[in-house]
């Protein structure tokens, strides 16, 4: 492959996004009302609460990558619930309903659903702030150059923010991939990398370049 071959000529426009916390006024003092409280809240909050710790891998342990697991075994001290909670996909093509309702079946699997937690379970939502790098790419030379230097919130709005929430069907990078240059099995290797899989943002732009790299150097 040519690496300054421009396909189709489809621009790759790369934005990034925060996610300022809201308080939603859902709190959970027991299983039972986590349950509840997962149930009811909006999927911004079932999003912030399983996705956010990859962009805050500082304060989040290794083996509970997600808020409810930590909870479930640091308040309610339930080791086995926390690691199954831990273990939720967020690999295509799951969506936020779909974890949603995963996470729900996983809890209500427990026969300690009254159990009162330490503290309780405060459920937070967001409301996106989307805006633009001002980095646009036409050859694969300049697109493994940008994920290389963009901030690790682009590469978490494109990969995993847009098809999570059901903005897209697929992530952005193996959408345009596939769509201007025709390059599948890249872009099929790329969009099977679970996000929940990482607790260090790093490591997971390192494994995009390595699969990158591993295709288009070759």
């Amino acid at each position: 492959m040519n690496l300054d071959c421009q396909g189709k000529g489809i621009p790759f426009k790369f934005y990034a996004a925060y996610y300022p916390p809201i308080y939603t006024k859902v709190k959970a003092n027991s299983l039972s009302e986590l349950i509840k409280g997962v149930s009811i809240v909006d999927k911004n909050s079932i999003f912030y609460h399983v996705f956010h710790p990859m962009l805050s891998s500082h304060v989040v342990p290794e083996d509970l990558p997600n808020d409810f697991a930590f909870w479930l075994r640091e308040s309610l001290h339930d080791e086995y619930l926390a690691e199954v909670v831990a273990d939720i996909k967020g690999r295509e093509p799951l969506t936020i309903e779909d974890i949603r309702k995963e996470i729900l079946e996983l809890l209500n699997t427990s026969t300690h659903l009254d159990k009162t937690a330490d503290y309780p379970f405060v459920f937070i939502s967001f409301i996106p702030v989307v805006y633009p790098l001002n980095v646009e790419v036409r050859t694969l030379a300049e697109f493994m150059d940008a994920i290389a230097k963009v901030p690790v919130r682009s590469l978490f709005y494109h990969f995993v923010y847009k098809r999570v929430m059901g903005l897209s069907k697929r992530n952005d990078f193996t959408t345009w991939l596939e769509e201007n240059f025709g390059l599948i099995d890249l872009g099929e290797k790329i969009a099977k990398i679970d996000p929940q899989t990482y607790t260090e943002e790093e490591d997971f732009r390192q494994d995009l370049l390595k699969i990158l790299e591993g295709e288009l150097l070759k």
